[in-house]
C-alpha cells in the first residue's frame, strides 16, 4: 500500500494590521481557492493563531506569541505566497517574514498587482518570483513545487 503524500503547504502573508477583518478572511479565501486549484495546501498564520489562545496576552508578550507561532509555521511549509497588492503600504511583516523565508530557502513568491513594487531591489532580493497577479503567482509556484520553474540565478530551493 502506497503512502499518501500531503499536499504541499504555502504559507500565506498579506497586510493584516489595520486591515478589515472581512478583507483578510476574503483574500485568504481566494488564496485558498487559487492553490486547491493546483493541488497546494494555504497555510493561513491568522487562522492559526485565532486557534492559539493568543486573547489574554498583551503588549511583549502577545507581539512574541504571534510572531514565534507564525514563523513556526513559515518553517513547517514548502513555499510561501506573499500580497503585497496595497499601494503605499508599509508591509513590515510580510517583509520580515519574507527574509526569514530567503534565509531557510523557501521559495517565496510575491504578487504586486499595479504598485510598481516589482522594481525594489530588496524585494527582487529576498523573493524566489515577483509577478503582478494572485493567479500568475499561483502558477509559478505549482511550478516552483513540481521542480519545473526556472529558479532566479545563484538560488536553488531547499
Amino acid at each position: 500500500m502506497e503512502a499518501v503524500r500531503p499536499l504541499p503547504s504555502v504559507y500565506f502573508a498579506r497586510a493584516v494590521d489595520l486591515v478589515d477583518p472581512t478583507e483578510v478572511a476574503v483574500s485568504s479565501a481566494r488564496a485558498r481557492e487559487a492553490l486547491a486549484g493546483f493541488g497546494l495546501r494555504l497555510v493561513d498564520p491568522v487562522e492559526h493563531e485565532a486557534g492559539a489562545g493568543l486573547r489574554g496576552l498583551t503588549g511583549g508578550a502577545h507581539a512574541t506569541a504571534v510572531v514565534e507561532l507564525d514563523l513556526a509555521l513559515l518553517r513547517r511549509s514548502d513555499a510561501m505566497l506573499v500580497d503585497m497588492t496595497i499601494p503605499a503600504r508599509n508591509y513590515i511583516g510580510c517583509v520580515a517574514e519574507l527574509v526569514y523565508a530567503h534565509l531557510w530557502r523557501i521559495p517565496a513568491v510575491v504578487y504586486v498587482g499595479s504598485t510598481g513594487y516589482e522594481e525594489r531591489p530588496w524585494l527582487r532580493y529576498h523573493a524566489s518570483h515577483v509577478c503582478p497577479s494572485l493567479d500568475e503567482a499561483v502558477a509559478i509556484l505549482r511550478d516552483v513545487l513540481s521542480g519545473t520553474a526556472a529558479w532566479p540565478a545563484g538560488r536553488t530551493p531547499g
